[in-house]
C-alpha cells in the first residue's frame, strides 16, 4: 500500500505540473524546469484497502516532497527519504533513473512521462456542476503498473486526477491552491538526523 500511496501521489504532481503547458502530456520536462509547483490535495482509494487523506505536495524537475496522513516522501533524484511519523519508521534508498520498475521507482515514470502515456480522449465534461475538460491516457510502454489516468482542468487549472492501476484500484486526487513558483527554494533533501532516537531507520543503499 505504502508503494502503491508513493506512486499515485508522484504521478499525480507530474501530471499536475505538466497541466498548464500546451497539453496535458507536453513539454514535461521544460515546465518542470520552470519553477516549482505547489499544491494542496484529498485522496480517495478506491479498492479492497479504501484509505483516505489529504496533504501537501512540492516538485521540482525530478525532486519531490510530499506529506501527508503521518508519511513524509522526500526526494532530490538522488536520494529517496520515506518517513512515517506515526509509526516512527523512515527508509532511505537510491534513486537509479535506469530502473524501470515503476511501481518501486516513481521517479523514473515522472522522466519519461511523455513517452510513457498517450491521449486516448479529450472532451468536456461536467464535473461539480462546473463545465471541464478531461484528458483520459494510458501507458504506451510496458510494466507502468498503471492501467489509465484521467486528467480534469477547470480552464488551465487541474481539478482533479483519476489513476487506475493494474489491479483496477483508482485513486481519486482533488487538487487546489495549484501554483508554479519559478523563484521557490523548497529543499528537497532529509535530515535524518533530525529525527529522535526512537525512530528505526532502514538504510538501502
Amino acid at each position: 500500500m505504502k508503494r502503491l500511496f508513493l506512486l499515485t501521489l508522484t504521478l499525480c504532481c507530474a501530471l499536475l505540473a505538466s497541466a498548464q503547458e500546451r497539453g496535458a502530456l507536453e513539454d514535461f520536462s521544460g515546465k518542470l524546469s520552470s519553477g516549482t509547483v505547489s499544491f494542496q490535495y484529498t485522496f480517495e482509494v478506491k479498492g479492497d484497502v479504501p484509505m483516505k487523506g489529504n496533504g501537501v505536495a512540492a516538485m521540482r524537475g525530478p525532486c519531490y516532497h510530499i506529506a501527508g496522513n503521518g508519511m513524509e516522501i522526500w526526494c532530490d533524484a538522488r536520494t529517496r527519504w520515506i518517513v512515517d511519523r506515526s509509526a516512527k519508521e523512515a527508509y532511505i534508498e537510491t534513486v537509479d533513473a535506469a530502473v524501470t520498475d515503476y511501481l518501486s521507482n516513481p521517479a523514473t515514470l515522472l522522466i519519461s512521462l511523455n513517452e510513457a502515456f498517450e491521449t486516448v480522449a479529450d472532451k468536456e465534461v461536467t464535473l461539480s456542476g462546473k463545465k471541464c475538460r478531461k484528458v483520459s491516457m494510458t501507458p504506451v510502454i510496458p510494466d507502468t503498473g498503471l492501467q489509465s489516468v484521467s486528467l480534469y482542468l477547470d480552464g488551465s487549472v487541474p481539478a482533479r486526477v483519476e489513476i487506475t492501476v493494474e489491479d483496477g484500484t483508482v485513486t481519486l486526487f482533488k487538487i487546489t491552491d495549484f501554483a508554479v513558483n519559478e523563484k521557490s527554494d523548497v529543499p528537497f533533501t532529509f535530515d535524518i538526523a533530525s529525527l529522535s532516537p526512537d525512530y528505526v531507520v532502514t538504510d538501502l543503499r
